[in-house]
């Protein structure tokens, strides 16, 4: 009776659109296991799939169906290959309703090495229900991951091993430690202090909020962090006085903001993070994750102003997201910014987006709302990146040289250097001079990370 069910629930499968292209199968085989993963890639626009396999002329179909998009692989199946030819029928919901179906062969060619073709057609044989009673129900398959977390490497690809959604709880940041020091010095020359202000970072409806302020230090009240978590030889600069002097009036930051770093980390991983950019000219917010060396993956990179070009006249401003990577060096950091991007026709801080990267061994993806739009694959950067497990950072700042880079904008569009004296008036001056900030806030609705391998697109 079962099998029958199930024979009709097929049946009904394969009336469908054909709008949505079925892609090819991925098919792993690792070393001389007869068993293999077939799994579709990644796409946003699925919903569910029904896998239907047969081994042989006279074994009984298997079946497979595959609701959970929350994982890292949700429409991937294990099967047994040894020496011999699968059928496979791959029938595919879409969230615009459409069912699509396409079937294939993997025959094993031996030495690990499949060929994969597709079928014309392809119905399910009908063999008697008494015979095949014992049908292999859905299991929750483990592929081998890659993935490391708080030191310890992970058992299964696909699997949620953080999450935080902010709750409105007594203690909200939990899994987080500010980062509080002054960002004028070099190398960053941004025109904020990270402080641990409820002004500058809280929860609310259930959801991070990171602001910028503005300061008013002065010899009434001397720029001093008491709780600064910088602890160098130039700690006083980046760090305050208690008693105001003249020769620290350079030092002042315009503008408070928040810095948080996440207690746990991470090596090789898919992490989610689902925010709201601010709004506004200078404005920078951070989405990264960094080492103890302080490089960093840049999951996203999205600038402020409504409007800003670069020398070449490119589009930079908040309509365009970009990612990167800063690499240590010895004078402090080297940028890296992908070329390619993604566009909007409204600023990113607008609405909403849930912003991906995928950091694997051999490459970093990144994606925006399920889509990839850049990636990494130089070796040598990659390398670098994967010497030690990393933090999830969250910031907001104003103005820097790796996030307004002398080099890359034009006097005309940015009225200051980085590298100029006076640094802090120059910065409150020009944000002065620009429109109103319309949003001087970065609102994080929640954070997942999921251990991924070296198959995840």
């Amino acid at each position: 009776m079962q099998m029958r069910l199930y024979l009709t629930i097929l049946g009904s499968l394969l009336v469908g659109l054909e709008s949505f292209q079925v892609p090819q199968p991925i098919v792993n085989v690792t070393g001389n296991d007869p068993w293999i993963w077939v799994s579709l890639p990644e796409d946003d626009r699925i919903r569910s799939v029904f896998f239907y396999t047969q081994y042989g002329e006279d074994k009984c179909p298997s079946y497979d169906y595959k609701i959970d998009a929350d994982r890292g692989h949700p429409w991937a199946i294990r099967e047994y290959l040894g020496n011999n030819t699968l059928r496979i029928s791959a029938i595919i919901e879409t969230n615009l309703n459409e069912t699509v179906t396409e079937s294939f062969n993997i025959r094993s060619l031996g030495e690990s090495k499949t060929v994969v073709k597709p079928l014309k057609k392809y119905l399910p044989v009908s063999r008697k229900t008494s015979e095949c009673e014992e049908l292999r129900r859905s299991t929750k398959y483990c592929l081998l991951t890659i993935s490391h977390h708080k030191g310890q490497p992970f058992n299964c690809s696909g699997r949620l091993i953080f999450s935080d959604a902010f709750s409105d709880n007594e203690n909200p940041l939990k899994n987080w430690n500010h980062v509080v020091q002054s960002q004028l010095l070099q190398p960053y020359y941004e025109g904020v202090a990270f402080v641990n202000q409820k002004a500058n970072s809280y929860v609310e409806n259930n959801m991070l909020h990171l602001r910028v302020t503005p300061t008013n230090y002065g010899s009434k009240n001397p720029f001093y962090l008491p709780n600064c978590t910088y602890t160098s030889i130039d700690a006083n600069q980046r760090c305050g006085e208690m008693k105001y002097r003249l020769p620290g009036r350079k030092f002042m930051p315009p503008f408070n903001s928040a810095k948080l770093k996440s207690s746990d980390t991470f090596k090789y991983c898919r992490i989610d993070i689902k925010a709201k950019m601010p709004i506004g000219d200078l404005l920078f917010p951070g989405l990264s994750l960094t080492s103890i060396d302080h490089d960093a993956i840049r999951i996203a990179i999205v600038r402020g102003n409504n409007k800003l070009s670069d020398f070449a006249s490119n589009e930079i401003g908040g309509t365009k997201l970009f990612a990167g990577v800063i690499l240590n060096d010895n004078a402090g950091g080297r940028l890296y910014e992908v070329e390619e991007f993604a566009s909007s026709d409204d600023h990113y801080g607008k609405n909403f987006h849930t912003y991906t990267v995928i950091w694997k061994e051999e490459r970093i993806i990144f994606k925006v709302d399920g889509r990839s739009f850049a990636q990494i694959s130089n070796k040598t950067i990659v390398q670098a990146l994967s010497q030690t497990e990393r933090h999830i950072e969250l910031f907001l700042t104003v103005g820097g040289e790796y996030n307004f880079p002398d080099s890359r904008i034009p006097s005309e569009n940015k009225s200051y250097r980085n590298f100029e004296t006076g640094l802090s008036a120059k910065i409150k001056e020009a944000v002065k001079r620009a429109p109103n900030w319309e949003q001087n806030v970065m609102i994080i609705e929640s954070i997942k990370v999921y251990s991924t391998d070296e198959y995840e697109e």
